[in-house]
């Protein structure tokens, strides 16, 4: 009362001081039991709780005229929507004043205070059709966005509803205060339990195990490859001799239990796969059918449940608002009409409390007196507790809420017409009752609309626990209480929530049935793997069988290659199989080795001699049978020559030689000749042939001191042979080992190595500039004098090294951790930067010259030499020489270069096994085992069956050595 009376303070003050300010003849509070003293400033801020003000005429000039005589006025109480089955949007205006004192002429939708669209009654936009309705055909013209909506009338001016509306994209219309959105969360799952799902993890554990007896299958199938792999390499290194006869009949022996044991494998993986195929297969799919026929079965119960549900919960909203409890009482027995139903029970408010709903009015649950706060059930009056009580609260509150905010406007607009029609019925006039008619049409639509909005409200069925067909436990039973709101408008009262019907299933039945269906599926199952397994192990017999056969024969013709010595007895022996597979593609292939290995081993004899032929003019110790070795030494009264040769492939260029010529004067010559092969080696001998002819008829005279004779010589014979790119670059020297003077004449190899005791330092001299033998005619070099002889004098103490370019250019691959090569990329550093012995951009580095000459004062000198390898796939590691007791001869520094250079070129790999081996000079094995640091964790040892001067370094790898290498040292006592 004091609210009203300040209002009314208020509008005449304004009255009294605002001419152009309207009165107001009725002021209606959305929520007047809301208001306070103390409220109301804020409360007029707030949408919730909103006046509705309604127009009075306005003053003329002189601000008195029409004082106490008020027009009628216009206002709009709701809009609603209607969708038909095209898709079609329509809208409905529901208010007062459309019709009376004029028809409403104009609609306006205002976005942000702009009108964006006006409908005028003339173009046929809209219709009137009673002083409380207007329809609006079409409403697809309005974009995406929030309006408010004014209807203008032509004698009471504008209307606006209380409320904005939303199009979407969709043209979908929502109505309300848009600012704070609410989101419907207010159903709520609680109290859930943990189901554990065998069915997912057996599907899983299934699903492992497939994978990892795949993996084992493949590993199983990888090893049988590559045991294959492992027959061909055998096969192969019989073919090429590299085993001596003891250890080939070791080799062909595991072969023969390779074809055992690939019968054996071939055949358990056949099986493994049919296993593996039977148990992917067979268990997905029983749990497949198995969760399918639960899935059915408990959703059908779900659906037999829900139907029963609804309609207890319909029934209930038509006795509930007249307290029929003789009515409610027969409802729960329609729980015959479902098998899992064990009671219901449906509860409202009480005969004397209307503000709780769990008051039973109907159940027929065996255990109702455990769950009642009462001795014995009365009617309207015990009040039950179970587990979905402590929910209940929040959802009504939830529930009521949003039944307000969706029929709230409506429900005022009933309350509204009733009291109007109140006032009606008093008069008896044909305007009344025309009026009257028309608010009982409209309050039975908006009744109507009501019902449908409430029942979408609460349409969803709520289980506790909570029921989800696909996390059911099967291992036993469970009761599921199934409850369902019941909403629906009594008088005037704002709450919507009458009652609740309770509904408890179990899945007893369901299980049982789901056990006999289960049983059965797997029977059949088993059935069907046991013939498949049988089938597999009969069919894996045959085909291994079948398959290991022909690898059998392939055994025999190998140990048939195997027990011929003289490998040229093997021609026109050959293996034929029929199996147009692989087996048969490595037969011939095997076929075609042997014809290889027919010419090979022929050849090999032509060749092998001719490698001892070249050999033969070097001078090379020999061993017991007459076999040049690697080096070679001579002395004589003051002076000592060591030569060291090892061929990189087959035949070649590289030569030295030395003379005594009278025990005073030795003539010395190193030659490198241009190429490889058989042409290089015709063109070296004939060199070592003139070389010994011309001094052997020498004398040490004025022309005996010109050795450039011999050169002119051998360019003759050379280039009179006319070999395209073949030419020989060559030293040749006159040593005095009297008084140490040496006579140099050289062909395009004019850099010459002198270790100079008394600077114990390497040198290098460079003598003047000529050309190769071979490749100028006498004629044209006789003219320019191009070979001439040039003198040096050493001291007693310093050495010669005469060697080809093979020491200084042995290469070596740089590798990743993984052993890949790669390229040199330090630091990010550019293209061609220097980056120690090698540039950036490179794959690999050369042992080089600053290398050697290192290694060689090292030993003169008597240090130790660290060999650091750049880009080393085992880490930045050192390799150190320990040349500490060296004696300083011309031996220990020709076998330093060649040692470390072999040790340079190899490396050796974590997983390297003991096939894994290269090939060493026993010299070399011999000089590293006495100054080798890391020998003994480097060089794991096995003699070599094919030569006792070699040996093998176990579990190395080595870079391929490209050139020969020929080296050798005078030295002058």
């Amino acid at each position: 009362m004091f609210l009203r009376l300040f209002l009314l303070f208020l509008t005449i003050f304004s009255l009294a001081f605002t001419p152009k300010l309207f009165c107001a003849d009725k002021i209606y509070w959305d929520n007047p039991e809301q208001f306070s003293a103390g409220n109301f400033t804020e409360a007029m801020r707030t949408a919730g709780y909103r006046a509705r003000i309604n127009r009075k005429a306005p003053y003329d000039s002189s601000g008195i005229k029409g004082l106490g005589h008020y027009a009628q006025h216009t206002f709009i109480s709701l809009i609603d929507y209607r969708q038909d089955i095209q898709g079609n949007l329509s809208m409905e205006i529901i208010g007062w004043g459309f019709l009376e004192g004029g028809v409403v002429n104009g609609i306006f939708f205002r976005k942000d205070g702009q009108i964006v669209r006006a409908l005028s009654l003339e173009n046929g936009d809209y219709t009137v059709s009673g002083d409380r309705k207007i329809i609006v055909p079409n409403v697809e013209f309005l974009p995406e966005g929030i309006y408010d909506v004014v209807v203008r009338h032509p004698l009471r001016g504008d209307a606006v509803l209380p409320k904005a509306i939303s199009i979407a994209k969709t043209f979908t219309v929502k109505f309300g205060d848009f600012n704070n959105l609410w989101e419907n969360f207010w159903i709520v799952q609680f109290g859930e339990k943990f189901i554990f799902d065998i069915t997912t993890v057996i599907t899983g554990l299934t699903l492992i195990f497939g994978v990892i007896l795949t993996a084992l299958t493949l590993r199983g199938i990888g090893v049988i490859l590559l045991e294959n792999k492992a027959i061909q390499v055998e096969i192969l290194a019989l073919l090429n001799e590299d085993l001596m006869p003891v250890e080939k009949k070791r080799q062909a022996m595991l072969v023969k239990k390779y074809v055992f044991g690939l019968r054996l494998k071939f055949a358990l993986i056949i099986l493994a796969l049919v296993m593996l195929i039977v148990v992917m297969f067979s268990i997905p799919l029983f749990m497949s059918m198995s969760r399918a026929q639960k899935e059915t079965l408990m959703r059908g119960m779900w659906d037999r449940s829900s139907v029963l549900l609804e309609s207890l919960a319909l029934s209930s909203r038509v006795f509930l608002p007249w307290d029929s409890m003789l009515e409610l009482g027969y409802l729960p027995s329609q729980i015959a009409s479902v098998p899992e139903a064990r009671y219901v029970t449906i509860t409202g408010f009480g005969s004397s409390d209307t503000l709780h709903n769990d008051y039973v009015l109907a159940s027929n649950d065996p255990n109702i007196l455990l769950k009642i706060n009462t001795d014995v059930l009365k009617l309207g009056v015990s009040r039950i507790t179970d587990g979905i009580t402590p929910a209940l609260s929040l959802l009504n509150y939830y529930l009521n809420a949003e039944a307000r905010k969706a029929v709230g406007d409506m429900t005022a607009s009933i309350a509204q017409f009733n009291r109007e029609s109140t006032e009606l019925l008093l008069l008896n006039d044909a305007e009344s009752r025309r009026r009257l008619e028309d608010i009982q049409t409209t309050t039975r639509d908006l009744e109507n609309r009501i019902t449908l909005i409430l029942d979408r409200i609460g349409s969803d069925v709520n289980s506790y626990p909570k029921f989800d067909i696909y996390k059911i436990d099967i291992s036993q039973s469970q009761n599921y209480l199934l409850y369902k709101p019941v909403l629906f408008r009594q008088g005037s009262s704002d709450i919507y929530v009458r009652g609740v019907v309770r509904l408890e299933i179990s899945n007893e039945t369901i299980l049982k049935s789901m056990l006999a269906g289960e049983r059965v599926i797997l029977t059949t199952i088993l059935y069907v793997a046991f013939a498949a397994l049988l089938i597999g192990s009969i069919g894996a017999i045959v085909l291994s069988t079948l398959i290991i056969r022909p690898i059998r024969r392939l055994v025999q013709y190998v140990e048939q290659i195997r027990d011929t010595e003289d490998k040229a007895d093997l021609e026109g022996v050959e293996i034929t199989l029929k199996t147009n597979d692989e087996l048969e593609t490595l037969a011939e292939t095997i076929n075609d080795m042997t014809r290889g290995l027919v010419k090979a081993a022929k050849a090999a004899e032509d060749l092998s001699i001719g490698k001892e032929i070249q050999k033969k003019f070097i001078p090379l110790e020999t061993d017991r049978d007459g076999n040049k070795l690697t080096y070679g030494s001579r002395s004589s009264k003051n002076t000592r020559f060591f030569g060291y040769y090892e061929g990189a492939k087959g035949v070649s260029g590289d030569y030295f030689d030395y003379q005594d010529i009278d025990g005073r004067y030795f003539a010395i010559i190193k030659c490198d000749i241009a190429g490889k092969g058989v042409p290089a080696a015709l063109i070296m001998a004939q060199i070592a042939t003139m070389f010994r002819n011309y001094f052997k008829t020498w004398k040490p005279d004025k022309d005996g001191l010109r050795i450039e004779t011999l050169v002119y010589l051998i360019n003759d014979f050379i280039e009179t042979l006319d070999f395209k790119e073949r030419f020989a670059a060559f030293t040749l020297c006159l040593f005095d080992s009297e008084k140490g003077v040496v006579h140099f004449c050289n062909a395009g190899d004019n850099v010459i190595h002198w270790y100079d005791n008394s600077a114990r330092r390497l040198k290098t001299i460079t003598l003047l500039q000529s050309p190769a033998a071979g490749v100028l005619p006498n004629s044209m070099l006789e003219a320019s004098n191009a070979y001439r002889v040039q003198t040096l004098s050493i001291d007693h103490g310093d050495m010669l090294l005469l060697y080809t370019d093979g020491i200084e250019e042995a290469k070596r691959l740089f590798r990743d951790a993984n052993f890949n090569e790669i390229i040199c990329d330090y630091n990010g550093l550019p293209q061609d930067s220097p980056h120690g012995s090698h540039t950036v951009g490179q794959n690999g580095e050369e042992l080089g010259a600053d290398r050697v000459e290192a290694i060689i004062n090292a030993v003169m000198n008597n240090q130790i030499y660290t060999l650091y390898k750049y880009h080393n796939p085992q880490g930045e590691r050192e390799y150190h020489f320990d040349f500490t007791a060296c004696m300083g001869t011309i031996e220990e520094v020709i076998m330093a270069m060649v040692s470390i250079e072999k040790i340079f070129r190899m490396y050796k790999k974590t997983d390297a096994g003991d096939d894994d081996r290269v090939l060493v000079d026993g010299k070399i094995n011999s000089f590293l085992r006495d100054y080798f640091l890391e020998y003994r964790t480097y060089c794991k040892v096995k003699n070599y069956p094919g030569n006792p001067m070699y040996v093998y370094y176990l579990g190395m790898f080595e870079d391929e050595q490209y050139d020969d290498l020929t080296l050798l040292g005078i030295h002058w006592n």
